[in-house]
């Protein structure tokens, strides 16, 4: 659906016609009112130059503009609020369905997308088309009823050719717009990448400071910054130097406009053609026409500025998640088992020559544990990846139960994983929004139970507000080590199929990984679990363990198997335990 649309503005003009119908209209008798003062004016004068007008009279005429002026006020008001709520609306509906097109996008999206682009998006690209529905429609409605009113009632009342050759100069504007739309459009589009460059900077700086300060680098980075800032400011400069030229020119045209009206009306005033009530009501009118006008240049440059965030906005909805599901789901499948087979399982990041994994296969019965070791960058995090589809592994690969992993829904199959990421990521909330981050309602007593595996329930009791205490942004008032213990639990209270854990212990000591993976132990039996670690130690009770290397399976086989192999296992336990090593073979040789 957001793939077909052609345009944001018509799409939302459509759906609220008929109120955009009402609040022109109450625009529409705003505008007419506001001409019907210059006719009052003319009359005064009228009676006022013959000297027919009595104090009465005059009181009336007063009270007339007055009461004219407040039904302006109060008609255009309340116009104004009719329409610039349709426009906040707009707004709220854009960046609800800029979140969910977000959410429906996979992990390779966000891997060439940098995070402040995506903000300029939410905050500035929508707030620009906002504008345009708001401020720029409002004021090019404004200005075109007047002028409309306004021929109509001057050629009627005061003389048709006098008003023909007053406005003639106005259609100016029209050739003047059509002149500068092209250039105003282009800088608009570099303004809004040029904020978008300089969001990217800001959140960059603020994600990574503790780095900038541990490196003293802030001088670089505020120059950093200043480029990106000077940049923006060059950009939104040139900008203004178009729209002040365009508005100097549109001054000259409405200026011609009074020329020709004090001129010639003047000229017909003396010669008798024309009443002196009838010239005032003219020049008011023309005075009324100036503001609505001049304001035109700002509603082009508006438009353009709308045209080019909508352009960008388009571009965004028309890209299609490359992960979803689709004619070959099986929508009938709503569970999943736990049963994973892996063949001959190659697979390449988007845009790399090198691959990740080569040739893997694997057999995980239901119920079973893998372990899976390697060392960095060997591609145990990707095979993760490919578990549940954050990228989509090749058709016919990874097997669940017997069916090609594609063919299940997406929702059955991350709701019945369990995933601990490499590096666990918090919101900013409660420690117990944290650990019930599960689309299933989940009780205290679960929420306890959770913590308690994890072995974090002792130190949530030493925070001040327990369960209820703030975590910070990503979790940044915890240990490293609490932090992957929340999100452990976070997975443990799902109760899922299938457990991933990726190397969710590297911050604990070794104490409290063997305390944790004894308690893991009990909760996932029954349950696939697949471990991913870089310490042996978290793995050597797995009923299989994998060893990766350079994205190749090199050595299979048990704990105790292994270490018999004297192969690539072997020389890790050796490598990170060697105090233990005595213990560890040991294991191994009575096994």
């Amino acid at each position: 659906m957001a793939q077909e649309r052609k345009s944001i503005f018509g799409e939302h003009l459509r759906r609220h016609a008929l109120s955009y119908g009402f609040g022109f209209a109450l625009l529409f008798i705003s505008c007419y009112l506001q001409l019907y003062i210059p006719e009052l004016i003319g009359r005064f004068t009228d009676r006022l130059e013959h000297s027919l007008l009595t104090r009465e009279e005059a009181w009336r005429y007063g009270i007339g503009i007055l009461t004219v002026g407040a039904g302006v006020a109060f008609f255009r008001s309340i116009s104004r609020i009719y329409l610039f709520r349709l426009a906040r609306r707009l707004e709220m509906r854009l960046r609800n369905e800029l979140f969910a097109h977000w959410e429906t996008m996979s992990a390779r999206f966000y891997d060439e997308r940098r995070v402040g682009d995506l903000m300029a998006y939410s905050i500035s690209d929508v707030g620009v088309i906002r504008e345009t529905t708001m401020g720029a429609l409002f004021n090019a409605m404004e200005a075109v009823v007047l002028i409309v009113i306004a021929v109509v009632t001057l050629s009627a009342t005061v003389d048709p050719w006098l008003t023909l050759w007053t406005m003639l100069p106005l259609p100016l504007l029209s050739l003047l717009a059509y002149r500068f739309q092209r250039r105003m459009q282009a800088q608009s589009n570099d303004i809004q990448d040029a904020i978008a460059r300089m969001t990217s900077r800001v959140q960059e700086f603020v994600a990574g400071v503790r780095v900038v300060k541990a490196f003293a680098r802030e001088e670089s980075e505020r120059e950093r910054f200043g480029a990106d800032n000077r940049a923006a400011a060059e950009t939104n400069l040139a900008l203004v130097r178009t729209q002040s030229s365009f508005s100097a020119l549109g001054s000259i045209v409405v200026g011609a406009s009074v020329f020709v009206s004090v001129v010639v009306g003047g000229w017909m005033t003396l010669r008798g053609m024309l009443s002196l009530g009838d010239f005032a009501a003219l020049n008011t009118t023309l005075s009324l026409l100036v503001g609505p006008v001049e304001n035109l240049g700002k509603v082009v440059h508006q438009i353009q500025r709308g045209v080019a965030s909508q352009r960008r906005l388009l571009e965004l909805f028309r890209t299609p998640p490359d992960i979803a599901d689709d004619e070959r789901t099986d929508m009938s499948v709503v569970d999943i088992e736990g049963d994973i087979e892996i063949r001959n399982l190659t697979f390449c990041y988007p845009g790399q020559a090198r691959p990740a994994l080569r040739d893997v296969s694997l057999r995980v019965p239901k119920g079973a544990t893998l372990g899976v070791v390697g060392r960095v960058g060997a591609g145990k995090t990707t095979l993760v990846h490919l578990l549940v589809r954050l990228y989509d592994p090749p058709e016919g690969t990874i097997f669940l139960d017997g069916r090609d992993i594609r063919t299940i829904p997406l929702a059955v199959l991350r709701d019945r994983i369990g995933v601990v990421t490499q590096e666990t990521f918090l919101f900013s909330s409660t420690v117990r929004d944290n650990i019930a981050f599960n689309p299933h309602p989940t009780t205290e007593d679960q929420v306890k139970e959770a913590a308690e595996i994890a072995d974090v329930y002792k130190d949530v009791r030493t925070f001040s507000d327990g369960f209820d205490t703030e975590v910070g942004e990503r979790g940044i008032s915890l240990s490293g080590g609490q932090r992957q213990r929340l999100g452990i639990a976070r997975a443990v209270i799902k109760r899922p199929s299938v457990y991933l854990l990726d190397d969710c212990l590297s911050a604990v000591d070794a104490v409290t990984e063997e305390r944790i993976l004894h308690r893991l132990r009990a909760a996932t039996r029954g349950r696939t679990t697949i471990i991913v670690a870089h310490r042996v130690s978290a793995v050597r009770h797995a009923d299989l363990i994998a060893v990766l290397e350079d994205g190749r399976i090199v050595e299979t086989g048990t704990h105790e198997s292994l270490l018999r192999l004297n192969g690539r296992y072997a020389e890790m336990v050796r490598m990170q335990a060697p105090d233990a090593e005595g213990t560890l073979v040991e294991e191994g040789v009575s096994g």
